[in-house]
């Protein structure tokens, strides 16, 4: 069985826990933002697309250990949100870096930082944030009206299984 790139593998986890969903999610959502900065200093630009990445890679996390658990959804999703911003103040920070501004000086003058971070989001950026919230509540919600007994189950971008 051949998996192709539009498709993930979801099996829910044994024994339900949030912490574990939310703890993976941040984990992955802090990669994605590190992740983000990164590209952002290779081609001198934000790329929002990132944030469904982030959003789906959270998503995937509170689907495998906690589908169905609002709560865990939900605060899922605002870790895809809260990885986002990250990535966008990664970025900025990163292309200071890049300009020879010590990290000593960015420290020191994040005032300066934090009044140029809403122009570097911007609105398209906002409406990415949102979008990233997407993947991070529906592949939760989708895991959750498997069957219980099917031990592992194939979600394609589509509403087909396999």
């Amino acid at each position: 069985m051949s998996y192709g790139a539009g498709r993930l593998i979801v099996s829910p986890g044994r024994r339900p826990s949030s912490l574990a969903a939310l703890s993976i999610g941040a984990g992955a959502a802090i990669a994605g933002a590190a992740a983000w900065g990164l590209v952002a200093l290779l081609i001198h630009r934000q790329l929002s697309l990132l944030s469904l990445l982030i959003g789906a890679a959270v998503g995937v996390a509170v689907a495998r250990y906690r589908p169905g658990h609002v709560p865990t959804i939900v605060a899922g999703a605002v870790i895809a949100v809260a990885g986002c911003a990250l990535g966008t103040l990664l970025a900025i920070v990163f292309t200071l870096i890049d300009a020879r501004v010590g990290a000593g000086a960015i420290v020191a003058h994040a005032n300066v930082v934090a009044r140029a971070y809403p122009s570097a989001v911007g609105w398209l950026g906002l409406l990415f944030w949102v979008l990233a919230a997407y993947p991070a509540v529906r592949l939760p919600l989708r895991a959750a009206r498997q069957p219980a007994n099917a031990p592992a189950a194939v979600l394609t971008s589509g509403n087909e299984q396999a």
